[in-house]
């Protein structure tokens, strides 16, 4: 790009203006009223005055705040269009500083954006990311370049495909008369052949074959021969923990419910820390994540703590790394699928504190957690979620570069994809090392015309919760 990004959250130096005041100019996408109004209030908290220069250009009078293309393009509004549901389905774009009357760059920040869904939405999208690049330069955590999951040699190929609108009604029908069915499996090949190549190796389905409800989430439970899994109603519902036990032949089918409260939960993430395991299972209604105590033999799991109680936290992943505690997750305030936020606290317990540059990462192409964090050696390494062509395509490992309660960086080391001629071709969204292999899940795409009304009901209910609670 012919500049130099920066590897960590630097806080972005004030420029005296006015009577001590700090002046900054936003160039970018046209945003909304509300999104001005937040920048202007969060300028106001810290003596910045905010000038809404949608095609301002370097050299300018101001500190100038630009948000971009890669390249260095300027961003309006018509670029913007013409990236909506388009291959690669990802959309990287960057905030960039100019020093008064300069027409040097400074990359600030970085972001890959996904393409998929209604026009309108995407372009709400792009302004919303766009404003919290903004206002995160304002306030010092900027993230800089944390390490972007972008294949690269994808953008850069160019696509010969249909029109954006028929692209989106294939893939609206697609959704509608295709339900996902999922399934969990293990592969004997060497967790660290895996990172090295990218490539599993032959992988044993357990129940490869659709039924009433499908396993996905695998997690070994620490100190067990038992297998953590949701377990979801094919049909729509909420999805349950269950532990998948050896039956007769030592194959892992027995299955017992470990919890299971009305609420949804899945991605059952189980670590062992000195005598304690520790299981904290998703829950995304509001405020409903916690922390509990795995006891085998024991019925019920122990409530130890509420994690986040304002929060609505996706696949939550706690590790621990140095003298502290970690949570990876993605916060659907956020956006569903495209940011990673990290929580830290001294004790298991808490109280749970969130990352100073909080999301740490917003990228389409593999921020959500996709399976528990794993040492090779010294190293630690970090599974995320490919989501731009559809959720859980991929998986993609990362290592760590960084990480503390102010800064946080990775790299992208290998991304693993589905077997496109095994019996799950679609998807593979966890990777989970246990004692005698790598469990993996896998997703294939099923025709399910009765799913359209199941589908429909869903939506309606959906928008009419939204309407009884706007303020969620």
């Amino acid at each position: 790009m012919g500049i130099t990004g920066h590897d960590q959250c630097d806080r972005v130096m004030p420029i005296a203006g006015g009577q001590g005041w700090r002046n900054v100019a936003v160039a970018g996408p046209e945003l909304a009223g509300a999104a001005l109004k937040i920048l202007c209030d969060v300028g106001m908290r810290h003596t910045t005055l905010v000038h809404h220069h949608w095609n301002a250009t370097p050299p300018h009078p101001y500190e100038l705040l630009r948000i971009e293309e890669m390249d260095g393009s300027p961003l309006n509004s018509s670029r913007i269009g013409r990236r909506w549901h388009r291959p690669p389905y990802a959309f990287p774009l960057r905030l960039a500083r100019y020093a008064p009357l300069s027409a040097e760059p400074e990359a600030l920040d970085f972001a890959v954006i996904g393409t998929r869904g209604t026009r309108s939405e995407f372009c709400e999208r792009v302004e919303g990311i766009a404003a919290r690049l903004v206002e995160d330069a304002i306030v010092g955590a900027s993230r800089g370049h944390a390490g972007l999951s972008l294949d690269t040699d994808e953008l850069r190929s160019r696509h010969r495909c249909r029109s954006a609108a028929v692209d989106h009604t294939i893939a609206k029908w697609h959704t509608r008369l295709f339900s996902e069915w999922w399934s969990v499996g293990m592969t004997a090949t060497p967790l660290t052949d895996i990172v090295r190549t990218g490539a599993t190796g032959r992988v044993q389905w357990l129940s490869p074959d659709r039924g009433n409800a499908y396993l996905a989430d695998p997690f070994p439970w620490p100190g067990t021969n038992m297998l953590l899994c949701e377990e979801m109603p094919f049909s729509g519902g909420n999805g349950r923990i269950v532990a998948l036990a050896p039956d007769w032949d030592g194959l892992l089918r027995h299955s017992t419910v470990v919890l299971e409260t009305g609420d949804h939960h899945s991605y059952p993430c189980a670590i062992k820390d000195g005598e304690s395991i520790y299981f904290l299972p998703e829950a995304t209604k509001r405020g409903a994540t916690t922390l509990y105590r795995l006891m085998p033999g024991k019925d019920e799991p122990t409530p130890l703590c509420a994690v986040a109680p304002g929060r609505r936290l996706a696949d939550p992943t706690l590790f621990r790394d140095a003298d502290h505690y970690w949570i990876a997750c993605t916060d659907l305030d956020i956006g569903t699928h495209d940011n990673l936020c990290l929580l830290h606290a001294r004790e298991p317990t808490g109280p749970w504190q969130p990352h100073r540059c909080t999301p740490v990462k917003i990228d389409i192409c593999g921020a959500r957690p996709a399976g528990p964090l794993f040492r090779l050696g010294s190293e630690l390494f970090r599974p995320g979620q490919d989501c731009a062509r559809t959720y859980g395509a991929a998986v993609v490992i990362h290592r760590v570069e960084e990480l503390s309660p102010e800064h946080y960086r990775e790299t992208v080391v290998t991304r693993v994809l589905p077997d496109p001629r095994g019996p799950f071709p679609h998807g593979l969204h966890t990777l989970a090392a246990g004692q005698e292999g790598v469990w993996l899940d896998g997703k294939r795409f099923v025709f399910d015309p009765a799913g359209l009304l199941r589908k429909t009901m869903r939506v309606a209910k959906r928008a009419a919760d939204r309407v009884r609670s706007p303020q969620k």
